[in-house]
């Protein structure tokens, strides 16, 4: 069990901060290095934690937050790649992640790839790209995106940008007013699909469909990570 407990800690460890490097060192990435430090802790001092009240407490504490957090990356990316999209939606909606040197990241770069692959069957269709400028870019995610898509052979006509957008909350309140006369499909990593389609529904874009992006497998825990806290932080939409 120690062997077992060493060898995840420091999976976990070495996972939270390679994302950390190629990305940005965010919260996800974190509680994922975190929880890494805690199972070597934990390997390391095997029988304190077995005999020792106080960390016993820790111990199992940590065991039923990991339970938890792992039901639930399993509940969403399961939801997530459920796709429902027609294929005759007339507007693409592509949801903004980090970027890395103004270039997108792994995650951005799935969905733009999902994206074009549905704008390729769907000839008719606009992609609205959306997302704001953060702090370690001097690009929009919007702009960035939009260069991805158009550098891949997606006509630069059919790209319609929005780069004002902080949240998921107003990736689509901003997008509203530009899908209002056609049927729109959002595309997200399969992780952030539940979530997003409450946000449409609130924000008022009714029925749309979604088409969840698959997320490159080590960063995974990273983002459902990342995602439970913004669940968490989001239900002060749902109750409004």
């Amino acid at each position: 069990m120690r062997v077992i407990l060493f060898i995840l800690g420091l999976g976990l460890a070495l996972d939270g901060l390679y994302c950390g490097y190629t990305g940005s060192m965010n919260i996800g990435e974190m509680l994922i290095v975190a929880d890494g430090v805690f199972l070597l802790i934990w390997a390391a001092f095997y029988d304190a934690f077995r005999s020792k009240k106080f960390l016993r407490f820790l111990k199992t504490a940590f065991s039923v937050c990991m339970a938890v957090f792992i039901a639930y990356s399993i509940a969403i990316c399961a939801i997530g790649v459920m796709n429902n999209y027609t294929s005759g939606e007339d507007y693409v909606i592509v949801l903004g992640a980090s970027l890395k040197n103004n270039e997108p990241g792994d995650v951005l770069k799935t969905r733009l790839d999902t994206a074009a692959k549905y704008l390729e069957g769907n000839k008719h269709a606009k992609v609205i790209v959306s997302g704001a400028r953060d702090k370690n870019s001097s690009m929009t995610e919007a702009r960035s995106m939009a260069n991805y898509l158009i550098a891949g052979g997606i006509d630069e006509g059919r790209v319609l940008l929005e780069e004002s957008a902080f949240s998921t909350y107003e990736n689509f309140l901003n997008s509203r007013d530009a899908v209002a006369d056609g049927k729109a499909v959002f595309v997200t990593s399969e992780f952030h699909v539940l979530r997003s389609a409450m946000m449409a529904d609130i924000c008022g874009i009714k029925n749309a469909t979604h088409i969840g992006a698959r997320t490159p497998w080590y960063r995974l825990p990273v983002c459902c990570a990342r995602e439970l806290l913004a669940q968490v932080y989001a239900f002060r939409y749902y109750f409004r």
